[in-house]
C-alpha cells in the first residue's frame, strides 16, 4: 500500500475507530512488504483501543520494532522508538534487550541530533526516553549539548526542568531564574478585557484545570473532599476537565457529581479553551498539572482570567508570567526565596491534605516482629530513583545485617537497571521488586505498607502520595530535606505529622537514622502505635481546616490581585 493513502485514515483515527482501521490495514496489506507509516499507525492503533488485551500489546511493541529497524533512523523511526517505549511504560512491559540497546546507543542520539536538527518534537521524545532507563545525568547532557544549535522551546524547557527535578540540587531560585526565560517561548492567545473580582457577588466562580480527573492519577485523594467542602462556602467550583470524554470513569463520574458545575475540554483547541473559559465567567482559574503530560499550561501565559494559581500537581513555577499565585508553606517555600518567580501564597500548615482512604484501619506490629529480619520500602515512582538515592539505599542495607528493601512501581522498564545495581554490590537477596498492583485492587496497594517497617524517601524529588499512603497505614518515612519545593515536601509532611525525628540533612544523616531505627524495634514500635491513634487528627488528613485555609488565602490573593485593576 502506497503511504500516500495513509491520509485516508485520519478521519477514523480522529474518531476513534482504531478496529476499522486495524483490520483494512491487515486485510489489505502483507505484512513483511508493511512500510514504516503503516506498521507505526498498526501499532498506535493496537495500543490505543481502549480494551486492548495482551495480545494486542504484543502485535503493538512488534509492530513498532518492525517500523523503527526498517525505517533506519528515518522519523518514523524515532516516532516508533517513542511509542514501544511510552506502551512499555503504560503496561509495565520490560524492552526487549535489542530495543533497549538502541535506547542506550550513542550513535542513535547523535545520528537523531544531525537528522533530526529541524524537528523539536522528535528531539524531544528521544531525550526524553532516557528517563525510562533511569539515566537522568544523560537526559540532562544530551539535552545541554541540543540547546547549544537549538533555541530553547516549550517541548526542550518541559524535558530540561522535569530533568532537574528528578536529580538536581538546584535551588528554587535556581528554578526561576530558568523558568523566567521559559516563560517567553510561550504563546499568548486572543483574551476578552478583564475587571476586578466582586467579593460581595454571592458566587465567586473557581475553575480547576486539570487531565487527572479519573480514577488513575492520585491528585483525586488530595482534592475531592476541598471540592465537597467548598460547597459550603461562596465560592463555586467549576470542573475544567482536559480528559477525554472515551477516558472518563467512575472517579470522573464522582467528580462531576461533586462540583457545582463541569466542563469536557479535552477535543478542545487552546484558543477554544481559552474562549469557553472566559465566556463562563470564572474569576479564579487553578492549574492543577504544571508541565506534566496532558496539561494545557500554553493557556495561563494570558490573562484569562482575573486570578490565575498553580497548585498541587506541579510543585515548582511553570515560568508564566500571568501566573500570580503558587500555593506553598512555610516548609516548602523559605522566606528568602519569596521572590523567585510568581508570588508564593502560604498556607499556615500545609499545602495539601487528604482525604484518607476508605478501607478499615487495622493497626498492625511491626513486620520484623514476625519476620526477624528488618524490611525498608519505598513505593515511589522508579524514576524518582537516581544513582545517589541507589548509593544510599545500598549502603543502609549492607550496614544493617539482615535487612531487606521492597520496592514497587509501574514502570518495570526500569527494573533491571535497579536489579543489575543490586548483584553488583552483592544484594540481589536484600531486593523484593512487586507485581504493579491493578488499578481496581487498590486495597492490595495499600497492604503492602503491612510487609515494611520503615519507608524510604526519594530525593531530591521526594514522594508526596507514597508518604501520606504510608503515613495512613502507620509506617514512618524517612525522608531527606532539600532546597527547592519538590525536596522539601517530605519535610513538610512528617512536621505536620510531628515526625520531626525522621527528617535528614545529608546523606549520611540518612543512614544514620535509618540504622538507628531498624536497631531500635521498641522504638519503632510505640512511633507506629502511637502514628495510628492520631494521625487521622493531624492537618494530614483534617480536609475541613484545609478548605477553611484554601478559602482565606483566596480572599488574601483576590484582595492582592485586585490592586490590578481600576
Amino acid at each position: 500500500m502506497n503511504d500516500t493513502n495513509l491520509s485516508k485514515y485520519k478521519k477514523l483515527f480522529y474518531e476513534k475507530r482504531y478496529g476499522e482501521i486495524i483490520l483494512e490495514l491487515e486485510s489489505s496489506t502483507i505484512e513483511k512488504d508493511r512500510s514504516p507509516a503503516v506498521l507505526n499507525l498498526l501499532g498506535v492503533c493496537r495500543a490505543s483501543q481502549k480494551g486492548k488485551t495482551d495480545r494486542d500489546v504484543d502485535y503493538a511493541l512488534k509492530d513498532f520494532e518492525a517500523a523503527f529497524n526498517k525505517d533506519n533512523f528515518g522519523e518514523i523511526s524515532l516516532d516508533a522508538l517513542c511509542n514501544h517505549i511510552k506502551l512499555c511504560a503504560e503496561m509495565g512491559r520490560k524492552e526487549s534487550d535489542k530495543v533497549n540497546n538502541l535506547i542506550v546507543s550513542e550513535k542513535m542520539y547523535s545520528d537523531a541530533s544531525k537528522k533530526f536538527s529541524n524537528n523539536e518534537r522528535y528531539l524531544a521524545h528521544g531525550i526524553d526516553l532516557y528517563k525510562y532507563l533511569l539515566k537522568h545525568k544523560e537526559r540532562i547532557s544530551k539535552l545541554e549539548e541540543l540547546l547549544k544549535f537549538k533555541k530553547l522551546n516549550k517541548l526542550f524547557g518541559t524535558v530540561y526542568i522535569t530533568s532537574q527535578m528528578y536529580l538536581s540540587n538546584w535551588r528554587q531560585r535556581d528554578f526561576g531564574d530558568f523558568q523566567k526565560k521559559f516563560s517567553k517561548v510561550f504563546s499568548s492567545f486572543e483574551v476578552k478585557k478583564l475587571s476586578k473580582i466582586d467579593t460581595k457577588k454571592e458566587n465567586i466562580k473557581i475553575g480547576f484545570l486539570s487531565p487527572d480527573f479519573c480514577k488513575s492519577h492520585s491528585i483525586s485523594y488530595f482534592v475531592k473532599n476541598l471540592i465537597k467542602d467548598l460547597k459550603q462556602t461562596k465560592f463555586k467550583s467549576y470542573g475544567l476537565s482536559l480528559l477525554r470524554v472515551e477516558e472518563h470513569d467512575e472517579t470522573t463520574q464522582i467528580f462531576k457529581d461533586l462540583f457545582d458545575d463541569w466542563i469536557d475540554l479535552g477535543n478542545k483547541s487552546d484558543q477554544d479553551i481559552v474562549n469557553i473559559i472566559q465566556n463562563s465567567n470564572i474569576d479564579i482559574l487553578v492549574d492543577l498539572a504544571g508541565l506534566w503530560s496532558s496539561n494545557r499550561i500554553s493557556i495561563f501565559n494570558t490573562r484569562i482570567c482575573p486570578l490565575q494559581i498553580s497548585w498541587l500537581g506541579f510543585n515548582n513555577s511553570s515560568g508564566l508570567n500571568e501566573i500570580d499565585f503558587i500555593l506553598a508553606d512555610e516548609n516548602t517555600v523559605k522566606e528568602e526565596e519569596i521572590e523567585y518567580g510568581p508570588k508564593i501564597c502560604k498556607l499556615p500548615k500545609i499545602w495539601n491534605s487528604h482525604c484518607g482512604f476508605e478501607n478499615e484501619r487495622l493497626f498492625s506490629e511491626l513486620p520484623f516482629n514476625r519476620n526477624n529480619y528488618f524490611t525498608f520500602g519505598s513505593l515511589n515512582n522508579f524514576m524518582k530513583i537516581n544513582d545517589e538515592v541507589l548509593d544510599v539505599w545500598i549502603k543502609i542495607l549492607k550496614k544493617v545485617k539482615n535487612s531487606k528493601i521492597i520496592l514497587k512501581s509501574s514502570l518495570y522498564i526500569c527494573e533491571d537497571v535497579i536489579k543489575k545495581r543490586f548483584e553488583k554490590e552483592g544484594l540481589s537477596k536484600s531486593l523484593e521488586i512487586l507485581k504493579k498492583t491493578k488499578r481496581n485492587d487498590f486495597l492490595s496497594h495499600l497492604n503492602t505498607y503491612n510487609k515494611i517497617d520503615l519507608c524510604l524517601d526519594t530525593f531530591p524529588f521526594n514522594g508526596v502520595t507514597t508518604t501520606f499512603e504510608a503515613l495512613w497505614k502507620n509506617v514512618p518515612v524517612l525522608t531527606k530535606k532539600g532546597y527547592n519545593f519538590n525536596s522539601r515536601c517530605g519535610e513538610s509532611i512528617l512536621k505536620n505529622a510531628n515526625l520531626s525525628n525522621f527528617i535528614a540533612v545529608t546523606n549520611e544523616d540518612y543512614i544514620e537514622k535509618a540504622s538507628y531505627y531498624a536497631s531500635s524495634i521498641s522504638v519503632l514500635n510505640a512511633i507506629r502505635k502511637d502514628l495510628f491513634n492520631r494521625i487521622y487528627q493531624t492537618p494530614l488528613f483534617d480536609t475541613k481546616q484545609f478548605t477553611n485555609d484554601f478559602c482565606q488565602s483566596l480572599n488574601q490573593m483576590i484582595i492582592e490581585i485586585n490592586k490590578n485593576y481600576k
